[in-house]
């Protein structure tokens, strides 16, 4: 049988080991509050319409503990982040009340 879901999008991103983003190794894994996660309303808004199901069996996972797939974010210029990669995960992780998701950072 193949690979599931998760190795395959860990695998996605792992091409970026060992480059250098704010003196840290883009292998590490972080912990970043949802507060400085930027989503543009209108993409939040156009994703929570077309993929509604999809978000909230996130919301559940991520309310009943279960271990998520990390997000990928990008840091903006003037602070925060973009997410890369996660965008549903973002969204459900704000609406169950989560205060930081895991993520890893690339340049």
């Amino acid at each position: 049988m193949g690979k599931s879901f998760r190795d395959r999008r860990k695998a996605d991103f792992d091409d970026f080991a060992g480059r250098d983003c704010n003196n840290r190794n883009a292998d590490d894994v972080i912990y970043v509050a949802l507060a400085e996660v930027f989503m543009a309303e209108s993409t939040v808004a156009k994703l929570l319409a077309r993929d509604w199901a999809q978000i909230e069996q996130h919301r559940q996972s991520y309310e009943s503990g279960e271990e998520m797939v990390r997000v990928v974010l990008r840091p903006r210029f003037d602070g925060g982040y973009n997410v890369e990669d996660g965008r549903h995960r973002v969204i459900a992780a704000k609406q169950a009340g989560i205060g930081f998701i895991e993520a890893k950072i690339i340049a």
